[in-house]
């Protein structure tokens, strides 16, 4: 019996010993003296922004110009979205390039109708590579004499849910991805992502069950360009 109790006394010891260990252990590591870091101490990072450009970029503002012209630019979806209604040769489709000037249309009259806007313009694939980096985008903003430059992706298709003709009933979704790039700074002040759906019932004018499709999906879209172009005036206009 004083055996047992000797061995359980020495246990209890170990335990406590081994936690007030670990807590003092943590605690130290933990304290309050620890000095606040505020900026990168790895080698790696000055090579791409120094800490004195990274201090002055974060404590300065963006000021965006009146009366200013603006580029616009979109990027690409993947391939087999784009053509998942319009089939192969999408790109040829009449129907699809007119959709797309329309995308364009929406975006350029909401755009213009902010006060600090005076005229806004494409700025053609043929001046980037097919994967642009921002410097890239910059300097192409910079021929046209744009000093601001609008950049956005779609991306859209139908649920898949309601691909058949069932109950002659369609449902879209779309998605925008809008970047505004300041060219004079190479700071981006302002970011919007917008996701709307639009559910529809057949028309008298849907002839086939793709036209039915196209124009579900592109009121979803027209949706989604208007909300971000709303959204970029008003920061525009607050700015």
């Amino acid at each position: 019996m004083k055996k047992l109790l000797s061995l359980s006394i020495i246990a209890m010891f170990i335990f406590a010993n081994c936690t007030t260990m670990g807590t003092g252990t943590y605690s130290g590591y933990r304290g309050s003296s620890e000095p606040v870091l505020a900026r990168s101490l790895f080698s790696s990072d000055q090579a791409v922004i120094s800490q004195a450009a990274i201090d002055t970029i974060l404590s300065s503002k963006i000021v965006i110009p009146e009366n200013v012209k603006l580029a616009l630019i979109k990027f690409s979806g993947s391939i087999d979205q784009n053509s998942s209604i319009y089939g192969y040769g999408y790109w040829r489709s009449e129907s699809y390039l007119k959709l797309q000037q329309s995308y364009v249309d929406t975006l350029s009259n909401r755009i213009l109708a902010s006060e600090k806007i005076h005229s806004v313009s494409i700025l053609p694939s043929l001046l980037t590579p097919q994967n642009p980096t921002i410097p890239i985008l910059r300097e192409a903003a910079v021929r046209l004499q744009s000093p601001l430059l609008v950049i956005y992706r779609i991306n859209s298709d139908i649920y898949e849910e309601y691909r058949t003709f069932r109950a002659n009933r369609s449902k879209a979704y779309a998605t925008v991805e809008l970047v505004l790039l300041d060219i004079r700074t190479g700071i981006i002040p302002f970011t919007a992502i917008s996701t709307k759906e639009f559910q529809s019932t057949k028309q008298k004018d849907d002839v086939t069950v793709n036209d039915f499709l196209k124009r579900t999906e592109a009121v979803a879209v027209n949706r989604a360009l208007e909300d971000t172009a709303e959204r970029l005036t008003r920061f525009l206009g607050s700015n």
